[in-house]
């Protein structure tokens, strides 16, 4: 059984989200491809108004929509997760404990865990994610919960 407590920090918090929802971009990004290429084609015979607003759309759809939806899982995610957690692994599963309540995750609907940027990403059946800190802990401790990880063939 590994215990330990860690408090999330706000930036890795939304790298991890960005790495979780980077397909989720796609719609959004191809929309905006698609504004731009229908900017350049409507440049050619078409009034300037409508390649401007064509542009103007293909900016907005591929760099600020998947932003605004980023901001809006994070402060969510914050709002949620911004106290001390306390996490256990056990046999059991992943435990977490923290102000707004505690939860179990059994093994068995982990999919995969992967060491992102001082943190481990646990992805869960049905596109569900965990984020666990690990940049408080000592080395010796997190080579542990990665050995122990590593004996469930969970580790990626």
């Amino acid at each position: 059984m590994i215990e330990f407590e860690a408090v999330p920090d706000r930036v890795r918090l939304t790298a991890a989200y960005r790495r979780h929802l980077g397909r989720a971009f796609m719609p959004y990004r191809g929309t905006g491809l698609s504004l731009g290429l229908l900017a350049v084609v409507a440049l050619l015979p078409a009034p300037r108004m409508v390649a401007t607003l064509l542009a103007a759309g293909a900016v907005l759809f591929f760099f600020f929509s998947p932003a605004l939806l980023l901001h809006r899982v994070v402060e969510q995610a914050w709002r949620r997760n911004r106290g001390s957690t306390a996490w256990t692994l056990s046999e059991e599963g992943l435990r977490a404990e923290n102000e707004g309540g505690y939860g179990l995750t059994r093994w068995s609907e982990v999919t995969r865990v992967e060491q992102l940027r001082d943190q481990l990403y646990v992805k869960l059946d049905g596109g569900i994610a965990i984020f666990l800190p690990t940049v408080a802990l000592p080395a010796e401790k997190q080579q542990e919960l990665l050995d122990f990880l590593r004996a469930r063939d969970l580790l990626a």
